[in-house]
């Protein structure tokens, strides 16, 4: 695999990922936007997508829009989204684009072609753009390596970080890419063709790690997402069988487990809900508890399927009953003991004893 295929399948791997945080704030979407504007920037360089798009200059337009919505999303972490320069301004690069495109004939990108002659149009366009780009990018570089003073230590200061010097390294190009044109316009001969591959190696890095950078704290998120939806699993066993034996106990109707995998909604704030909901139905279930000691998960588990048992064959609530296991005051305490006592309920087979009260609508997930 080339490195410019590995980067398109990083830059498009890391665009689908974030998907889910469109639903989140304003902030997450202005960060998926430039994301994958960038990401079309990039596959717009792609040499067959250049090809077959026939159209030398878009990369570049679509690399102005980029730096319009990073704009915005650096607006958005500073508190000063509501000014409209950046829209101005952005307009204003992307007209000048267009319009020195057309006056130079059109913009051929090519590095043979940029160690030709080159007329005053093709050196402005070049200035404005590369110009804009690094101004924009010197912003942010100095932006996230401020912020990431204030970061917590460790991996949210590092992500931070990466993304400055990425930004950084991306704006080094785009300087030296500027001098090298402006020096050639002026009659300093310049051999592009051999300097290109280490600019492009320069821009690839940067890019590389600025999206490492921002997919930091993604992963950190993914990582709790997903240890936490494990936990819901573990406890589905015994969730279930008190959501069949006691409908009422249920909150609400859960959403879609795959959007709250992907952390759309708040997955910790569903494993609470989930610990009270079988906690509910365990005080519903303490009458019909056997008069025995149940202080492992094993015991437990085996006197909830009992209380179960008694319950739908129709016996008599007792008045005077032993309690469940006192657990706490952690809501981690409480989610690793519920998790042993569900492993123990599922592996005892007794989730065949359940009650038979008609189960309610929704996901069991």
């Amino acid at each position: 695999m080339s490195p410019d295929v590995a980067l398109l399948a990083l830059l498009w791997g890391a665009t689908v990922a974030r998907l889910p945080t469109l639903w989140r704030d304003r902030r997450q979407q202005a960060m998926w936007a430039t994301l994958c504007a960038g990401t079309l920037t990039e596959t717009a360089t792609f040499p067959p997508v250049a090809r077959a798009a026939g159209w030398p200059i878009l990369p570049h337009l679509l690399g102005a829009l980029t730096a319009f919505l990073l704009l915005r999303f650096l607006a958005l972490l500073t508190g000063t989204g509501g000014r409209r320069w950046p829209v101005a301004l952005t307009s204003a690069v992307l007209v000048a684009l267009l319009t020195l495109d057309v006056v130079a004939g059109g913009i051929d990108t090519s590095p043979a072609r940029l160690s030709g002659d080159l007329s005053a149009a093709t050196v402005a366009y070049w200035v404005v753009l590369e110009g804009f780009l690094g101004a924009v990018l010197v912003s942010t570089t100095l932006l996230f390596w401020s912020v990431a003073r204030d970061a917590p230590a460790g991996l949210p200061r590092l992500g931070l970080r990466t993304i400055a010097v990425g930004a950084a390294m991306i704006a080094v190009y785009a300087a030296a890419k500027t001098v090298l044109i402006v020096l050639h316009g002026a009659g300093v001969p310049i051999d592009f063709p051999e300097v290109a591959p280490g600019g492009r190696l320069l821009q690839g890095a940067g890019t590389l790690l600025a999206v490492a950078g921002a997919l930091v704290p993604a992963g950190r998120r993914a990582r709790s997402v997903l240890g936490t939806y494990r936990d819901l699993l573990v406890l589905r066993p015994l969730w279930t069988a008190m959501r069949d034996a006691f409908p009422e106990v249920i909150l609400f109707t859960p959403r879609r487990a795959v959007i709250e995998m992907a952390g759309v909604d708040d997955v910790h704030l569903r494993l609470y809900r989930r610990v009270i909901e079988i906690r509910d139905g365990m005080l519903a279930l303490r009458p019909y508890l056997p008069g025995v000691e149940h202080e492992t998960p094993e015991a437990e588990a085996a006197a909830i399927a009992e209380a179960l048992r008694r319950r739908a064959a129709g016996v008599a609530p007792a008045a005077d009953h032993r309690g469940f296991a006192e657990i706490g005051p952690e809501m981690s305490d409480e989610v690793a003991w519920l998790s042993r006592v569900s492993r123990a309920y599922r592996k005892g087979g007794f989730t065949a004893r359940a009650a038979p009260t008609p189960r309610p609508s929704g996901s069991a997930r």
